[in-house]
């Protein structure tokens, strides 16, 4: 029972005793965090502080046993001269030895941070000014020993980024009363680096609920830090900026032995992906990298940076990139890089031409870059060659089947474009061009070009071609194509389609020169047999209009030359054409087509009008020469002039194409002077001869009813068998009507004269004719006339079926020196040639 009591009281005693001194220390707990420690505790904790490399001052310190020292108001210094402010820290959590401190002995282990926000000024000289601020750190910082700092799972908010860190770091320098020079300058240029990441990270955004997150492992030497080493990796789901997206963003590399390294880079866009690594030596301002990318690079170039790249190229779909480089940057930092690699993109225009495919090898130095094995397609053709652009110029290599759609907007207001714009091409139609030149590369439009082209299945000018081939020199100020070959179609021609012939022909030519600031055109020595209004039509269509009414039936062997002003009213125009026809030709001649053969000419076009020499030709079976002029300055009234002379023409050929139907054998010589103004008959003048042998002047219509009067006059003793087989006249063409009045005509007994007109236009007659009847027939008809022997018909209306009738005799205008009162010679008087 004793035992049992005093149990019972030393169980009180205890229970008393351990209540005290909990009450003690609990009191004293709460007194310490009522009123802050004092003095001596907050320099005793300093020192400690500063024992681990740690120099700082605080408001205030209170102690809490679950936590340890709780520090407020807390500067963090760069050293012990207390100079450079390098952290505020709201609070801090200092963990010491618990059973020491029981002792009054302090020993700081570690240093907590719990929720703390730190703000570094980025420039020590200037505390206030910009600083990096950290958000919700926590983590312990611990101390191995002096010279050794540790972090552990350091986390919190910077810049938006949540941070997690490791860090195992030494310095003989830790503790120590001031930092080097060279230390305090890293640490600064470390910061202002920092910042200028922190700036281009608040340009990003990110949904806060899922912000990025930077791991970093830094272990090293701080007195050296370039044996440092530095492990990060950067995760995203997604960043924004400037309405560009990207996604599944990965940034894993390390830093060490002066070595940046880049194991990983990739992210995603709308687009695309993209994938690379890369490294850099900062003490030699060089790097290396390679990169495959489906990425829309040129949209994210502007957007992302506002750098506008491949201006000329519009992407249906991005372009696939493989490649490798080098970066070196200069003492200011602006980088130099050189790139190779490979490129391919689909469904892409440049400048407005539609392409499906490139595929190309490059290499880029600076603004340099050399594309080699680049073939480009397109639905109807494509390229192959190398490009290198070097300063403001490309120079370029390529042969090419591309359409001539492809070019056009490379030939903006270029004499070129103006070219292919008279040209029609169809699906059959087929270009192949080689080429070599230069062009600007800040206008594309501006180039020069020297190579071979040939040209298939197309019109120019409304002329059909087979083919179109040549050598040929391009500027903006001069073309030059030599060794010209044309091949024609005639499958279509009006001429082969009228008279038949060949299908197709060819020509050649020496070269062809269009001078831009001249507008001119120079072709040297076209040769070859082929219709000669194409040719020209290629050229001056409005003198291929006139050229188009000689109706050759076989294209002639023709050569030409020399020069076409190509202005509307130019006057540099000189072009001549040597031409010879071994076939036919048709002629509109009276409103009927005039038929010759073997025709020969050389024909000098001119700015104002045509001059056809040395012309001569074969046609009713007899001879012909002579020359033409047609004024063509003005295209709405064609003028022309000429003199034509023919020999022994055959009267009955003549009378089968103009209708004169009881035309008989004969002969016509004579000559024409002439001029008129587009078919208008009423301007038609001129001026000739004509004579007649070894026919029947009146077989002809307009004179051959007066054979009736005749026998009216003489009666059965008329032998109409005479004929009047040779003639003779002179005429003037007076607007259109023809005028006469020395018409001969003889027959062994008969003699006839007259006089009158014909009009051309109307084609009527108004004739006077004279016989006189000599011997026999003139005594017979002694009793029917004024005058002895002498008879006087009138024949009027249509050339081809006049009237006659007999008339009254009347002395002609001449009088007694009218040859009809001259003794009959044997035969008319024959006009020379």
């Amino acid at each position: 029972m004793l035992l049992r009591r005093i149990f019972h009281h030393l169980r009180l005693v205890f229970a008393i005793s351990v209540g005290l001194v909990l009450g003690s220390v609990v009191g004293g707990i709460y007194y310490l965090n009522q009123s802050g420690l004092n003095t001596e505790w907050r320099e005793r904790i300093a020192l400690e502080l500063e024992k681990i490399g740690i120099v700082s001052d605080f408001e205030s310190l209170s102690y809490d046993p679950t936590r340890g020292f709780i520090a407020k108001g807390v500067l963090i210094y760069a050293d012990k001269s207390r100079e450079d402010i390098v952290a505020r820290l709201e609070h801090l959590v200092i963990d010491v030895d618990k059973t020491k401190f029981m002792r009054g002995k302090l020993r700081v282990n570690s240093i907590s941070l719990k929720g703390a926000d730190i703000s570094l000024p980025i420039d020590p000289e200037e505390p206030e000014g910009a600083r990096i601020i950290m958000k919700n750190l926590k983590g312990d910082m611990l101390r191995p020993d002096k010279r050794t700092v540790e972090a552990r799972d350091l986390s919190g908010m910077v810049a938006g980024i949540r941070l997690r860190m490791n860090a195992h770091i030494w310095s003989a320098h830790l503790g120590a009363p001031k930092q080097p020079k060279q230390l305090k300058d890293s640490r600064v240029a470390r910061l202002k680096l920092i910042a200028r990441v922190i700036q281009e990270i608040n340009d990003w955004h990110w949904s806060p609920k899922k912000p990025p997150q930077l791991t970093l492992y830094l272990e090293g030497n701080m007195d050296h830090p370039d044996s440092s080493r530095l492990d990060f990796e950067l995760i995203a789901d997604e960043l924004e900026r400037n309405g560009v997206t990207l996604r599944d963003v990965r940034i894993k590399g390390d830093y060490k032995n002066n070595l940046l390294t880049l194991d990983h880079v990739s992210f995603n866009d709308a687009s695309g992906r993209i994938e690379g690594r890369a490294d850099f030596r900062p003490s030699l301002r060089k790097g290396r990298f390679e990169a495959d990318s489906t990425l829309h690079v040129q949209r994210l170039a502007r957007k992302l940076f506002g750098i506008d790249i491949f201006q000329q190229l519009t992407f249906s779909t991005p372009p696939n990139i493989s490649c490798t480089g080098t970066l070196e940057l200069d003492e200011d930092k602006q980088p130099t890089i050189f790139l190779s690699g490979k490129l391919t993109i689909d469904n892409f225009s440049c400048l407005g031409s539609q392409f499906k495919h490139l595929a190309t090898d490059f290499t880029s130095h600076g603004r340099d870059t050399f594309l080699t094995d680049l073939h480009l397609t397109h639905q109807q053709g494509e390229l192959k060659g190398r490009i290198l652009l070097k300063n403001e110029t490309i120079r370029y290599e390529a042969v090419s089947t591309l359409p001539a759609s492809a070019y056009m907007p490379f030939l903006h207001n270029s004499p070129i474009e103006r070219t292919l714009n008279h040209a029609t091409f169809n699906p059959q139609s087929k270009i192949h061009i080689t080429a070599e030149g230069t062009m600007n590369r800040n206008n594309l439009t501006e180039w020069v070009a020297h190579g071979h082209a040939k040209f298939e299945n197309f019109t120019y000018s409304n002329t059909p071609l087979h083919s179109l081939s040549g050598d040929y020199e391009l500027s903006g100020f001069l073309s030059r194509f030599s060794n010209i070959k044309a091949h024609f179609d005639y499958s279509d021609y009006t001429l082969r389609r009228k008279f038949g012939g060949p299908q197709s022909a060819r020509f050649k030519a020496e070269s062809i020169t269009v001078n831009v600031p001249e507008h001119r055109v120079r072709i040297k020595n076209i040769r070859g047999t082929a219709w000669p209004a194409p040719i020209v039509r290629l050229f001056v269509p409005s003198v291929a209009d006139h050229v188009e009414t000689y109706q050759f039936h076989r294209p002639p062997i023709l050569s030409a030359g020399g020069d076409f002003d190509l202005r509307r009213h130019g006057k540099l125009t000189d072009f001549r054409i040597k031409l010879s026809s071994p076939g036919t030709m048709n002629y509109q001649f009276l409103d009927e087509p005039l038929t010759l053969r073997r025709l020969s000419a050389r024909v000098h076009i001119l700015s104002d009008r045509v001059d056809v020499t040395h012309l001569s030709y074969t046609t009713f079976q007899g001879a012909c020469s002579g020359n033409i002029r047609v004024h063509t300055g003005n295209p709405n009234r064609i003028r022309y002039s000429g003199g034509m002379q023919f020999r022994r023409l055959h009267l009955k050929d003549i009378g089968m194409l103009y209708n004169f139907e009881n035309a008989e054998r004969g002969l016509l010589t004579g000559r024409i002077d002439f001029s008129g103004e587009d078919d208008n008959m009423r301007k038609f003048n001129g001026k000739g001869s004509l004579a007649l042998e070894k026919g029947n002047l009146f077989s002809v219509p307009m004179l051959g009813p007066i054979t009736q009067l005749i026998g009216k006059v003489l009666g059965k003793r008329n032998p109409t068998e005479e004929k009047a087989k040779d003639a003779s006249c002179t005429y003037v063409i007076r607007k259109g009507t023809l005028y006469s009045n020395d018409f001969l005509a003889t027959t062994r007994s008969l003699k006839f004269t007259g006089e009158g007109s014909l009009d051309l236009a109307l084609k009527k007659m108004d004739l006077t004719i004279r016989m006189n009847a000599r011997g026999l027939f003139g005594v017979l008809a002694f009793p029917l006339r004024p005058f002895m022997g002498l008879f006087q018909f009138k024949g009027t209306g249509p050339i081809m079926n006049p009237h006659w009738k007999t008339q009254m005799f009347v002395k002609p205008k001449r009088g007694k020196n009218d040859p009809i009162f001259r003794t009959p010679p044997r035969r008319a008087r024959v006009v020379p040639e």
